[in-house]
């Protein structure tokens, strides 16, 4: 197909503006040329004038018709070159679209392998954590068994203590009991001493034995949970003040809690009261012997 040039645009429209003046004129000439033929006048009397028209509106100016332009021819169409320029357009748009795809798979890729190291660290830190509190258990059951076996061979060694503590109070009682009788003895043969003497020691002696077991007495505090009358007996040494040096266990009652009542009871009774006469005082400082029981008088011993 051929397209016209701009020259030839030019000539069409040259040719239709003269073609246009040349009408105008002949229809100009037509109308001027003639002349009309003369005519009698009338003319018409009037009485009144008549009323005066009302103005017209001029009509509106004609605009002259303008042709309207030709419409521009489009240029030729090069099919191959559209075919291929489509073309170029489809393998770019399926390029771009497997780039994206290509990219929402790797950030796919990537979020599964975060989620999995997330999971792997939760599952690590669950189990480590399953290992401290397995650990914890182990030390806790190791330190249980350690501590039964700690008051296991403490009640051995307590047990041990009072067998032996048991035999030597035996003993010690048996060597005091022929102490005091060898004392008695001395006493009876002393010539410079009297029956009266002898018989007041014998009373002073079981007066202050008295006097330390009331006071003891009024420190005592029973527990609640007692059951029966049971009996401890301590094995107590004093300084020459009355100050408790020493003070030991001989026989449990078998209520921890009553014998700590009367070991607690010994302890805030000190001093105790010892007689004036300093035989009879080192007698008692040396080796005090005291029984108790909750409901039922004791003698104290030495």
């Amino acid at each position: 197909m051929i397209h016209p040039s701009g020259g030839q645009y030019f000539g069409a429209g040259a040719l239709a503006l003269l073609v246009h003046g040349v009408f105008v004129i002949g229809l100009v000439y037509s109308v001027t040329w003639k002349r009309l033929p003369e005519l009698p006048v009338y003319a018409d009397l009037w009485t009144e004038l008549p009323p005066l028209p009302e103005p017209v509106a001029p009509p509106p100016p004609v605009h002259p018709v303008v042709p309207p332009e030709p419409l521009p021819v489009p240029p030729a169409v090069d099919l191959k070159a559209d075919i291929e320029l489509e073309a170029r357009k489809e393998e770019r748009r399926r390029l771009e679209a497997e780039r994206r795809e290509q990219a929402q798979r790797e950030q796919a890729e990537q979020e599964r392998r975060r989620i999995e190291a997330q999971q792997r660290l939760e599952q690590e830190a669950a189990r480590q954590q399953r290992e401290r509190e397995a650990a914890e258990a182990r030390r806790l059951e190791a330190e249980r068994k350690r501590q039964e076996e700690a008051a296991r061979r403490q009640e051995e060694t307590r047990r041990l203590a009072l067998e032996r503590a048991r035999r030597e109070l035996d003993e010690e009682l048996a060597r005091q009991l022929q102490e005091d009788l060898a004392g008695e003895v001395r006493l009876l043969q002393r010539g410079t001493r009297s029956q009266a003497e002898a018989a007041g020691r014998l009373r002073m002696i079981e007066d202050y034995r008295g006097r330390i077991r009331n006071k003891i007495q009024g420190y005592l505090r029973l527990p609640p949970n007692l059951i029966g009358n049971p009996e401890v007996v301590y094995q107590v040494r004093l300084l020459p003040d009355g100050e408790v040096l020493r003070l030991t266990l001989v026989k449990s009652s078998g209520q921890p809690a009553y014998d700590r009542q009367v070991e607690l009871a010994i302890l805030r009774a000190s001093p105790l009261p010892l007689p004036p006469d300093r035989e009879l005082a080192s007698a008692f400082r040396e080796e005090l012997i005291l029984k108790f029981r909750p409901f039922e008088e004791e003698g104290a011993g030495t």
